[in-house]
């Protein structure tokens, strides 16, 4: 059986720090359990806690735009935003106040942005990566991106999600209230899960998965037993099979 779990929010405590109580838990399941994560981080921000829970299990990366071997160090699968396509998302962010990163590379944990603003110094503490001022992004973008993270206030994200739902070729995810995503067409947690449990040869009906935000609701739905986080919205906890308030209840309420 796999158990996938998201970080921030899942996993994580409010600090985005690893608790003793969940690191624990997950232990205790690993008995049963393929134990691996599904998260919007970057390989980078991820890695320390694929170290420290010692996954060993392909893990979803970029909100799927990436499933990463740790122990071949390698990507099984990658997903790009076409230039064009990046460009276009861009253009169609001008006017809002809002901050962009963009991410290169799962080998370069770079976050590149216009400008290093205080909303982008909160996120590069919380996700412990570098950043780097390039000036226009519209100029600087001449490579296909992994992804593009835009942060804003979540009264102004809602305006600029439905103005890039618009283009066909990108897929577009809310991964916090003040976060909104901007992936390759098709890229998801959910179709990343799907691509990875073929890959293993495991069926949907053994796999559990734990998320928090909109991001999650697919692959909850998808699993064999989705599971959300009390303190997510209202129609993730709809489509859950379970609810729980920390991952430490887990070994209790699961099949082992």
């Amino acid at each position: 059986m796999l158990l996938v779990l998201d970080l921030d929010g899942t996993l994580l405590d409010r600090d985005h720090l690893l608790t003793p109580r969940a690191h624990s838990a997950l232990g205790k399941l690993s008995q049963a359990y393929w134990i691996t994560l599904a998260t919007g981080r970057s390989l980078g921000s991820a890695r320390p806690f694929m170290v420290s829970l010692g996954v060993c299990v392909p893990v979803i990366l970029y909100n799927g735009a990436v499933v990463h071997d740790p122990l071949s160090e390698r990507a099984l699968l990658e997903r790009r935003l076409e230039v064009e396509e990046a460009r276009a998302a861009l253009k169609a962010m001008r006017g809002f106040p809002v901050d962009v990163e963009v991410y290169r590379d799962i080998r370069d944990p770079t976050l590149y942005v216009e400008a290093i603003t205080p909303r982008v110094r909160r996120f590069q503490m919380k996700e412990g990566l570098p950043a780097r001022e390039v000036g226009d992004l519209l100029s600087f973008l001449d490579f296909p991106p992994l992804k593009l993270l835009v942060l804003g206030d979540p009264g102004v994200l809602p305006g600029l999600e439905a103005a890039l739902r618009r283009d066909p070729g990108v897929s577009v995810v809310r991964s916090e209230v003040d976060y909104l995503e901007v992936l390759p067409r098709g890229a998801s947690k959910r179709a990343a899960l799907r691509w990875l449990c073929g890959y293993l040869g495991i069926p949907r009906e053994d796999v559990v998965a734990v998320g928090d935000q909109l991001n999650d609701l697919e692959m909850i739905r998808w699993a064999g037993i989705g599971v959300a986080m009390a303190h997510g919205p209202q129609e993730l906890l709809e489509a859950a099979d379970l609810v729980i308030s920390s991952p430490a209840e887990l070994p209790r309420l699961l099949p082992r």
